[in-house]
């Protein structure tokens, strides 16, 4: 290779190790039977997959990103956006519009204390959509490394 490849095929094989990243780890999430190993690795599991599509920035590129509609098959959108949001609102920050807390003021012997409630993920939902994640992540690889094997054949 004599010309230096343009930094999009560098974004892409960086995709391309993301997504494999995903599924290995969802590879050593399912050896584990803890609640909280598994939701630990879920969490990482959508942080990681979503990476691509959450804007990057090169030496000269800023925001690139995976486009939604170029990457994602149709019929598995809504679990993409479904990741989408929660890394983006909980998995990633902390956005007070998923969590909606509430504060209670309750008056103690000594002082008044504060407990507070807000609203919780539903890991085991997720979990239990995991073969539609491998497939969806697998879908997504799939789509990337065709867009890579179309920049090594111009090399």
């Amino acid at each position: 290779m004599d010309a230096v490849p343009p930094e999009r095929y560098y974004f892409l094989r960086i995709y391309a190790i993301d997504l494999d990243t995903a599924l290995h780890t969802i590879k050593v999430l399912r050896r584990y039977k803890r609640a909280d190993v598994q939701y630990a690795l879920l969490r990482d599991v959508a942080v990681t997959y979503i990476r691509p599509f959450s804007g990057n920035n090169g030496e000269h590129a800023r925001d690139d990103k995976l486009k939604i509609g170029m990457y994602v098959p149709k019929p598995m959108r809504k679990l993409h956006d479904e990741l989408w949001r929660v890394r983006r609102e909980q998995f990633a920050h902390s956005d007070l519009r998923f969590y909606r807390p509430k504060v209670a003021k309750l008056h103690g012997t000594e002082k008044p204390w504060f407990p507070m409630s807000f609203r919780g993920y539903d890991y085991g939902a997720l979990l239990g959509r995991l073969p539609e994640i491998v497939v969806l992540i697998q879908a997504v690889e799939g789509a990337v490394q065709a867009e890579i094997a179309k920049y090594e054949a111009g090399f």
